[in-house]
């Protein structure tokens, strides 16, 4: 997962430095960017559905294939920062609906390979290819655009995602389900299934993801013109996930995730604070560790929890309205200030993003379910 999703993270900074330099506006830069995250609501919509019908695995390799053709077709130099917005809006279609594929689909496949009690922290492991993905993906792109092009970083990029299709075949036949199980009502449907206890879950991922909008689509631009290495923001976010990502799971299997939920939530909006000083290098680097904490301790156990509220059966439902949940957030925090940005400015557009962040914790704390160790807890696949 962890190479397949670098086909989206090669771009988060990259891509807007790239239109910086060819003089577009914030404000259409910020729109570009954050309209991955509509078209990844749009395709996560369906991609439940194509789950539960036809397995996580196919869903995987067509999710890939897409960020594989968006990445070489900036390699080819068919389209540059500087083509028409249409063919960029193509580019950023392709990573955001592959991206809407990847996640859920692999999500959807652990829990037939570990055991109940293990599920979290396996679902940890599995976020942990993604954090190294975040990780070591944006400052490479951006060493790449630097010293050579945006069709560099297109060829390289090109290149992971097509090794994490290959990948995949060795896994194939390794789960711990039945047949009959796996397949469940794959038969019969195609359209998300819907359980009422999943909405908790979501709408926390849902406010808790908006300020990541503002940050992915109007950061980069605000770091480049104050001089701070916005590249070193992703990495240390990313490199926090990845230290706090696996012990949050074991803990949420133990002491259940409102806790970890209400920490993490306090962690995210006091880094955030952080983005509203004048940028440097030390203040993004200290940052981007806090919302990168923050994230382990919140976002992994929103997918904990909606595993134990769903079965074999619909699953892929579960995970594919959590990709909704997240793009939703994204697009609200990015495309939803594009039309009055530059009369708000990016501390009010942060301060929104913040704000919803808190609700998403208050949100938390009232779901008597989320008190609860998943081998303890209220019966939750209701």
């Amino acid at each position: 997962m962890g190479l397949s999703q670098a086909g989206f993270h090669a771009f988060i900074a990259s891509l807007p430095l790239a239109m910086v330099a060819v003089g577009r506006p914030d404000g259409e830069i910020g729109a570009i960017m954050g309209s991955a995250a509509v078209f990844n609501l749009l395709a996560a919509l369906a991609s439940g559905g194509l789950i539960d019908r036809y397995g996580g695995r196919a869903v995987y390799l067509a999710g890939t294939s897409l960020l594989a053709i968006a990445a070489l077709l900036l390699a080819s130099g068919i389209i540059g920062a500087g083509a028409s917005v249409g063919e960029l809006l193509l580019v950023r279609a392709l990573q955001g609906i592959g991206l809407a594929g990847v996640l859920p689909a692999v999500a959807s496949l652990v829990p037939g390979i570990v055991s109940r009690q293990r599920l979290p922290t396996a679902l940890a492991f599995v976020g942990v290819a993604a954090n190294v993905s975040l990780a070591l993906t944006p400052p490479f792109s951006i060493a790449l655009l630097e010293s050579m092009s945006l069709q560099a970083v297109g060829a390289g990029t090109a290149v992971l995602v097509i090794l994490g299709i290959a990948l995949l075949i060795p896994l194939a036949g390794t789960s711990r389900e039945g047949p009959e199980q796996a397949a469940g009502e794959r038969s019969r449907r195609f359209r998300p299934a819907w359980r009422a206890s999943w909405g908790s879950p979501l709408l926390v991922s849902f406010l808790f993801v908006a300020h990541w909008g503002v940050v992915t689509g109007y950061l980069p631009q605000r770091a480049e013109v104050a001089g701070a290495d916005i590249g070193l923001f992703f990495t240390g976010d990313a490199l926090a996930l990845l230290a706090v990502r696996v012990p949050a799971g074991w803990m949420a299997g133990r002491i259940g995730v409102q806790p970890l939920v209400v920490v993490g939530v306090a962690v995210t909006v006091a880094s955030l604070s952080l983005l509203l000083l004048p940028p440097t290098t030390p203040l993004l680097i200290l940052s981007g560790v806090g919302t990168g904490a923050g994230g382990a301790l919140a976002l992994p156990t929103m997918m904990v929890e909606l595993s134990q509220r769903s079965d074999a059966t619909d699953r892929g439902s579960a995970f594919g309205l959590y990709s909704v949940a997240f793009g939703a957030g994204i697009a609200v925090g990015s495309i939803g200030v594009a039309p009055f940005y530059s009369v708000v400015g990016f501390e009010v557009a942060l301060g929104i993003g913040i704000v919803a962040c808190a609700l998403g914790g208050i949100v938390a704390l009232f779901d008597r379910a989320m008190r609860h160790p998943p081998e303890l807890g209220m019966a939750r696949a209701t």
